[in-house]
């Protein structure tokens, strides 16, 4: 979508925090202090060096290096603005290099650290807005939503122009992903669009054309959208920004090229991008734009020109290391050469797509579990700082009650002296008088002996204090300890629930959607006893699914029956457009077949949106065979629709990371399956050739080994 392209092209309008104010959070330092003045300055230096170091050279490495340290130094600081100003810079660096799920978390509390100061509005707005950014390329549209109207708020209060310019244009490329929510979308652009030009921001108000304009290119209102297109060629050529002409040209080329009328013209304006590019040094761009290229000739039809850009923009992409790019250049070259019949090159292109993708997949991967590392260590500095302070408190308190007790020998000593020089005085004045004397200095003697009593009773009692908090100490350390371990334990047993938590947060709620459309449309239509047969299955089939959702591993009778009620359902959501059947074979057992549950929903949803409904056959038909041979079980699903690989179905063809997010899905399910019980499902997909080579639709199987599943005859 456009502004995960456009990052650049608002760099100048990068948000960065200027007011600063010292106070604590855990150490209580004093800000007027020449060591705080240092370590603060030290902060503020690091998180500056990371910037500069990004934009100016890229190390990666050097650059978390010096955020990192900005972090540690501001816990043991115990500055909370400087505390928040560092997570919120690491976060942006986690940006800056598309590591999304890294960057939520520190925006995120970045804002909490600050959330309920008063005085730390603009910081707050900051980083709400960048908690909203990296959610929404994370693709977590409902946390973005929820941090821009932070943001929002704030800045509504305040009446800051520029971040509402910049959280309404953010809940507007939020809004467009979500269905239904298109027109809000659309109304928070302008929005946006009102208050830049307030402003008298040409380029906030570039952003936000690029942002309507392809919108409207999103809604098919193509010559709609080249009305905003044209004003923001105006703007960029008026302000002589050549990296905004680039972007301008490549989004004509997209709109002309979704259009799909003139591909030559989509053509012209990816070729004006990419010299834009080529004169910038951007490298990134030039072979994105290749790709393009090669995608306009693939479509033409001029499958030797595709072949020999899709070439080009891979040996571009080794240069800036974009496995990407590479994944998506060699899997669109093994589609040539399968629609070829070179099967042999075919393949090799198809092994490093995968590979690719697999390689991806594992980086993902790895950079979610560093996340965790990370957030558990910063998380574990703050805790040693803690204990380290309580600590301080009992060592402070030790000290207090042993300058007491100092004071209480000093005030007795004191008395010994008053009543030694009275005695004394006495004693001078009863001279004379003998028994009086002895009398005085027995009494002096049983004083002095009382005194020393006293004395040892209270070393006794400062000795019991001193082994008291000996002890509350030792208890206070092991309790931390234990605490750590626990934390330690959580975060180990949540790195191993990683991969599956990922793949079953992946399911869309299109379905849903689409689901109370189909009820709402049938009661407006007064179709009530259709709408209560449509809502009895569809309440059957949520039942099952959060029954099912909740197992590793279902039977295949109880998956036949929930996509049987799927069927169900999207047939009378189309009213009746096709037909299905399902045929079991009788020697399959299937309520002793195990396979992982909902991976013939995506198949069948599929086949239906991609095969039959864009189909012009009149007799539209979906088979849901299961039968035995050669020791395995298979359940084929067969459509009699636009077929897999053909060129009407070229605009439904499987996207380049694998195929739909439903079938992408059934892959990693089989994966972990697989890997859990000895690589017993397979599946795959392929067209429906009739004897002459013609396309009749398209057959997706999947291939169970169950051998104990059936009865052989």
């Amino acid at each position: 979508m456009p502004f995960l392209l456009f990052m650049a092209f608002f760099l100048g309008s990068a948000m960065e925090v200027f007011p600063q104010s010292a106070h604590s959070f855990y150490l209580k330092t004093s800000s007027s202090s020449p060591s705080y003045s240092q370590d603060s300055l030290a902060i503020e230096t690091a998180i500056d060096q990371s910037k500069k170091l990004h934009r100016n050279e890229h190390d990666e490495e050097e650059e978390y290096k010096l955020a990192e340290q900005a972090i540690s130094r501001s816990i043991e600081l115990g500055d909370t603005l400087l505390y928040a100003k560092s997570l919120d810079n690491l976060g942006l660096l986690y940006r800056y290099h598309q590591r999304y799920d890294e960057a939520v978390p520190l925006h995120a509390k970045a804002y909490k650290l600050l959330e309920k100061q008063k005085s730390a509005k603009l910081p707050k707005m900051i980083y709400a807005n960048n908690a909203g950014v990296a959610s929404r390329y994370g693709e977590d549209f409902d946390m973005a939503v929820y941090y821009y109207l932070e943001a929002l708020k704030i800045a509504e209060e305040e009446n800051d122009l520029r971040n509402i310019a910049i959280s309404c244009n953010g809940l507007g490329n939020t809004l467009i992903y979500l269905p239904g929510r298109e027109e809000d979308a659309l109304a928070y652009f302008e929005r946006s669009l009102e208050a830049e030009n307030k402003r008298n921001n040409s380029l906030g108000v570039a952003m936000n054309y690029l942002s309507i304009g392809d919108y409207f290119t999103e809604q098919g209102k193509y010559e709609k959208a080249r009305e905003y297109l044209d004003k923001l060629l105006e703007i960029n050529i008026s302000r002589k920004d050549t990296f905004g002409l680039g972007i301008t040209y490549e989004y004509f080329g997209q709109n002309f090229f979704l259009e799909g009328k003139d591909l030559d013209k989509a053509q012209k304006y990816f070729e004006l991008s990419k010299e834009l590019f080529v004169k910038l040094g951007d490298l990134h761009k030039q072979a994105d734009l290749t790709k393009r290229e090669a995608d306009i000739f693939r479509q033409k039809g001029q499958i030797n020109l595709a072949e020999e850009n899709y070439l080009k923009a891979w040996e571009m992409a080794e240069k800036i290391k974009s496995k990407g790019l590479i994944q998506d250049a060699s899997y669109w070259l093994y589609i040539i050469h399968e629609q070829r019949g070179e099967h042999q090159k075919a393949l090799a292109y198809f092994k490093i797509s995968e590979n690719y993708r697999d390689s991806l997949a594992l980086m993902d991967q790895e950079t979610q579990i560093a996340a965790i590392e990370k957030r558990f260590a910063i998380e574990k500095k703050e805790s040693q700082i803690e204990l380290l302070e309580k600590d301080k408190d009992l060592q402070q308190a030790q000290l207090d009650n042993q300058f007491n007790a100092l004071k209480s020998h000093r005030l007795v000593l004191i008395l010994m002296v008053i009543l030694l020089f009275t005695i004394i005085t006495i004693t001078v004045l009863q001279f004379r008088n003998i028994k009086a004397k002895k009398k005085a200095n027995d009494l002096l003697i049983a004083q002095n002996h009382r005194i020393s009593e006293q004395k040892d009773q209270i070393e006794q009692v400062n000795q019991q204090l001193e082994e008291t908090f000996e002890e509350l100490i030792q208890e206070q350390r092991h309790s931390e300890e234990k605490r750590i371990k626990l934390l330690e334990s959580k975060f180990e047993n949540r790195i191993q629930s990683l991969a599956l938590q990922s793949l079953e947060s992946q399911m869309n709620p299109h379905f849903l959607f689409n689901g109370m459309n189909a009820v709402r449309w049938l009661v407006m239509k007064n179709k009530n006893e259709e709408a209560k047969e449509y809502i009895d299955t569809f309440a059957r089939l949520l039942r099952m699914s959060l029954t099912n959702n909740r197992k590793k591993a279902i039977s295949l009778a109880e998956e036949l029956e929930s996509t049987n009620l799927y069927l169900k359902i999207e047939r009378l959501r189309f009213d009746g457009e096709f037909t299905y059947q399902t045929i079991i074979s009788p020697e399959v057992r299937t309520r002793q077949v195990l396979v992982p549950p909902k991976i013939l929903q995506p198949v069948v949803e599929n086949a239906i949106k991609h095969g039959l409904l864009p189909s012009r056959n009149p007799h539209r038909k979906l088979i849901i065979e299961v039968q035995y041979a050669e020791g395995q079980v298979t359940v084929s699903v067969i459509d009699n629709g636009l077929g897999f690989g053909s060129t009407r179905y070229a605009h439904h063809e499987p996207k380049p990371d694998g195929t739909h997010l439903g079938l992408k899905l059934i892959e990693e399910r089989l994966l972990i399956f697989n890997q859990q019980h000895a690589d017993q499902v397979s599946f795959h997909i392929k067209a429906n050739l009739d004897s002459e080579g013609q396309v009749l639709g398209t057959i997706a199987e999947i291939k169970i080994s169950f051998s104990e599943a059936f009865d052989t005859v």
